[in-house]
């Protein structure tokens, strides 16, 4: 069995696809698996460790796109449709599944149109555009929170979003309680200037911690991440400052709590993994489906989200020393986030995989 993965970006668009690989790999009998994005995105960094292959095809976006740029943004999509036929044509793979927009609609259309059985995932609580539309082109849509379902009908799966094995694994192995308690910030794969300037304003008013607390702070590539160690220096708090970080499983694993942004992927790795959370949904995400999802959490009673209009050093100050005085807190936000289930999406779609391609 071949199978094709469409994905390209952000981490949050090829995490979720790394996961139903690994589920792959681990099916009875061969499975080749092949991966497609783009040269403009994380895929050829995050897959360059991983055995499979990598295709690639042009960046074509339509979103926030107005006017003529969404005009002119149409001829690259359509030579994508062009690659995208001769790519399935050559690789001839039994199943394509896809993540995110871009990259996964000219390939998921394309496999429509020669017949070949496809499904998309759908990682947010509001759908994309591209995945609302996909939903003519696939068998079936996986999704992850209840109000989602509507979208698509009986096309459907609440099946969750998938999460790699190895950051599981990871987690468990670095999980420990020890007395300095550990804050991981991260803004996504590509950092969030916001949340990291919030931060440095936030460490005066967290300087009494000094030898309490421990931080692990992503920042992106975009900022410098010497420059926010010597923050955390200038007021003695212990931290950990990287651009970017493989082995994210580790620093989960290694989090009393989380503060971050509000994708699809990092909601369902909290939720797996537990690990209570202060979410700042993106503020400026297509029809705020960020929101939605930080919603979704706090619902559930593992998460509390601070609203980017709201985000300002004294106030992120105030709820980050209510967390670390409140273990307990901590522990029923844990509790909570227990309830929404187990990792187990992407076991279910790699098996829905095979059973498209007996059906076909």
């Amino acid at each position: 069995m071949k199978v094709l993965l469409a994905c390209g970006g952000t981490g949050g668009d090829i995490f979720p696809a790394v996961a139903v690989a690994q589920a792959l790999a681990e099916q009875k009998g061969k499975v080749e698996i092949v991966f497609v994005g783009t040269d403009k995105g994380m895929e050829k960094k995050i897959l360059q460790t991983t055995p499979w292959r990598l295709e690639m095809i042009e960046k074509a976006a339509f979103a926030n796109k107005r006017g003529l740029k969404k005009l002119t943004a149409l001829f690259p999509f359509l030579g994508n449709l062009v690659k995208s036929f001769r790519l399935l044509k050559r690789e001839r793979p039994n199943v394509v599944v896809g993540v995110g927009g871009y990259v996964a609609a000219p390939v998921l259309m394309t496999a429509f149109l020669l017949g070949i059985p496809a499904l998309t995932i759908e990682p947010n609580a509001i759908p994309g555009l591209a995945n609302r539309l996909l939903k003519y082109f696939v068998r079936e849509v996986v999704v992850a929170y209840p109000e989602t379902e509507k979208f698509f009908g009986g096309k459907a799966r609440r099946w969750g979003v998938p999460v790699r094995k190895n950051l599981m694994a990871e987690a468990a192995a670095a999980a420990s309680t020890p007395d300095c308690k550990t804050v991981f910030i991260f803004g996504g794969s590509l950092g969030a200037k916001a949340i990291n300037e919030a931060v440095l304003e936030a460490l005066p008013w967290l300087a009494d911690w000094k030898g309490r607390v421990h931080f692990v702070h992503q920042t992106g590539a975009a900022m410098d991440a010497q420059s926010v160690q010597q923050v955390y220096q200038k007021y003695g708090l212990s931290a950990e400052v990287y651009p970017f970080i493989e082995t994210m499983g580790t620093c989960y694993g290694r989090a009393s709590f989380v503060i971050s942004r509000a994708g699809g992927n990092t909601v369902a790795e909290l939720a797996a993994l537990h690990k209570p959370a202060l979410l700042i949904p993106y503020p400026h995400a297509r029809e705020q489906h960020q929101a939605a999802n930080a919603r979704f959490l706090e619902a559930a009673g593992g998460a509390r989200v601070l609203l980017d209009e709201n985000l300002t050093g004294a106030h992120l100050a105030r709820i980050v020393r209510e967390f670390l005085a409140k273990p307990e807190l901590l522990a029923e936000m844990s509790e909570r986030l227990k309830t929404l289930g187990g990792p187990e999406a992407a076991e279910r779609i790699a098996d829905e995989c095979l059973n498209l391609t007996h059906s076909s």
